[in-house]
């Protein structure tokens, strides 16, 4: 690993919550589940704070080589990749014309907003702080 992923990855992550009390989460203590419970080799997600479900929320997200069709999320979200190379293009814009994107590079996707992902290396970690529920 390098670059912010290795930070991330091999200490201690300090997650803010918005309630007073401290939360502290060792790497080694990220509980990893599949996004969809459907496709357990699939892309692979840790909550660290809040409820994807029901409101604003902070998780990492893992996943392999390859594109994902284009989509939409009900939240606004920031992205910033802490492992691996990935490409993030709105619906209209080329793959090919994606900047390459790697670990300490960030994104806003707004809600609502078609677009699509590729993770260009063996494996891809972000970081995403959602702004509501998905």
């Amino acid at each position: 690993m390098a670059g912010a992923g290795a930070l991330l990855m091999t200490s201690t992550a300090l997650i803010a919550q918005s309630s007073p009390t401290m939360t502290v989460i060792a790497s080694d203590d990220i509980q990893w589940r599949p996004s969809h419970p459907a496709r357990p080799e699939g892309m692979q997600i840790a909550v660290l704070r809040g409820d994807p479900a029901t409101g604003p929320s902070s998780m990492l997200m893992s996943f392999g080589p390859g594109a994902s069709p284009m989509h939409t999320h009900a939240a606004d979200y920031d992205a910033v990749v802490m492992e691996g190379t990935v490409q993030h293009w709105k619906e209209g814009q080329e793959q090919s014309l994606a900047p390459t994107l790697k670990p300490g590079s960030y994104w806003f996707q707004p809600a609502g907003e078609r677009h699509a992902d590729a993770c260009l290396s063996e494996r891809c970690v972000l970081y995403v702080q959602w702004a509501g529920a998905q």
